[in-house]
C-alpha cells in the first residue's frame, strides 16, 4: 500500500473480516453451534431473516459465512435461496473459494403437524452430521433412522443440538423432520 492510497476493495474486505471477528452482530443468532452443519443451518435462517427485513449489513455477513462453507442445495426444485441473497448484496461479498464439496442443505416449510422425510446415504467410518434450524425454533423435531429402522438420533427441538454419528456400514439413513407446533415452520436442514 502506498501511503495515503487505499485499495478500493479494502473497505469491503475489512467489513467481511470484521464480521468474522464479531459474527453475531447485526441481529444474528446469539449462540455459535459446535458443528459446521449447525452453524450453516443457523446462518441460513439468519440470511433469510435479514433478506426478508431488508437488513443488508446482516445479510452480507450471513452470506459471507455461508459462502465460506461452500454449500449446495440437496433439492433445488424450489430454487436456490443463496443465489437470491448474493444478488441482493453483490457489492458486499468478495469472491471466496470454499471446499470442493461443501455440505448440502434443504429449505422447506412445514404446516402445523406436518412432516417431511428424506433419505441420505452416509459412508462407513466418516462422521455424519445433520442439523436443523427453523423459525419458529421451539416446535421442530429431527429424527434419524438407520437402514434397519433403528433410531440413531432424536432432537426436539431440533436446533438445540446437531445429530452427529459415525456409521459402521455405508447405508441409507432416513431423516425425518416434523412440526409439532401451532404455527408454520420455515426450516433449513443441513447434511454434512
Amino acid at each position: 500500500m502506498i501511503r495515503g492510497v487505499i485499495w478500493p476493495g479494502a473497505a469491503i474486505l475489512l467489513s467481511v473480516l470484521s464480521a468474522c471477528a464479531a459474527p453475531r452482530a447485526a441481529g444474528l443468532s446469539p449462540a455459535e453451534p459446535a458443528s459446521l452443519a449447525g452453524g450453516l443451518a443457523r446462518d441460513m435462517i439468519d440470511a433469510e431473516r435479514a433478506f426478508e427485513t431488508g437488513n443488508k449489513a446482516a445479510l452480507a455477513t450471513a452470506v459471507a459465512r455461508i459462502d465460506r462453507r461452500n454449500p449446495h442445495p440437496i433439492d433445488d426444485s424450489a430454487g436456490d435461496p443463496v443465489a437470491r441473497w448474493r444478488e441482493a448484496v453483490p457489492e458486499a461479498i468478495p469472491p471466496v473459494r470454499g471446499r470442493a464439496l461443501g455440505p448440502g442443505y434443504v429449505r422447506g416449510t412445514l404446516a402445523p403437524g406436518g412432516a417431511r422425510r428424506m433419505d441420505q446415504v452416509f459412508l462407513s467410518g466418516q462422521v455424519a452430521t445433520v442439523a436443523a434450524s427453523a423459525r419458529p425454533q421451539k416446535d421442530l423435531r429431527l429424527k434419524i433412522f438407520d437402514g434397519e429402522g433403528k433410531l440413531v438420533c432424536d432432537r426436539s427441538p431440533a436446533h438445540v443440538r446437531d445429530c452427529s454419528f459415525t456409521p459402521v456400514f455405508t447405508q441409507r439413513y432416513r431423516i425425518e423432520i416434523a412440526n409439532g407446533g401451532a404455527a408454520t415452520a420455515h426450516y433449513y436442514l443441513v447434511v454434512d
